[in-house]
């Protein structure tokens, strides 16, 4: 839930366009840290980084924060403290979570209409914890989505329920 009326993701497009950030301009962490200090001073330093990391398309940990696509590519990150606008010109692509791991775990998980429990358990768990690593959302999304046994759907949403 919001603090304010809007969230801190879309307050970030606000600051760009209060402070009339152009093309190539820089802005340092500081800065920012600043902007959202006077305007709205409940947000936290590290919500702030955060949402910096999530929206600056070159940020190596970006996944960890779920960005949107095209919605949350707003800064490219030049260094550790300083950011300029995304430039979808010159810059490389955004980089995105990869789905490598969900793939290569299809290709080995044991036919749907399976009656061993074990290997359903085993499944479902490795599954869970490549999930723990990344992110828990594309991991319930493909459980959720793909036809499985209701004991299984059951099974997710109790460890799910549970991890949170």
């Amino acid at each position: 839930m919001a603090i304010y009326e809007k969230p801190t993701r879309l307050l970030m497009i606000d600051m760009v366009k209060d402070i009339s950030m152009k093309k190539g301009d820089r802005i340092l962490k500081d800065q920012v840290i600043s902007w959202f200090n006077e305007k709205y001073p409940k947000i936290k330093q590290g919500t702030i980084t955060a949402h910096l990391i999530r929206m600056s398309i070159n940020a190596k940990s970006r996944h960890h924060y779920n960005p949107r696509p095209i919605e949350d590519d707003l800064f490219y990150q030049i260094d550790g403290n300083s950011f300029r606008l995304f430039d979808i010109e010159n810059d490389p692509s955004p980089l995105r979570r990869e789905s490598s791991t969900i793939d290569e775990i299809k290709s080995d998980e044991p036919d749907i209409n399976e009656e061993n429990t074990s290997l359903r358990m085993k499944r479902i768990c490795k599954i869970f914890y490549l999930g723990i690593s990344t992110s828990l959302n594309p991991v319930y999304n493909y459980l959720r989505m793909r036809e499985s046994p209701v004991s299984n759907t059951l099974l997710v949403d109790d460890i799910l329920i549970f991890w949170h």
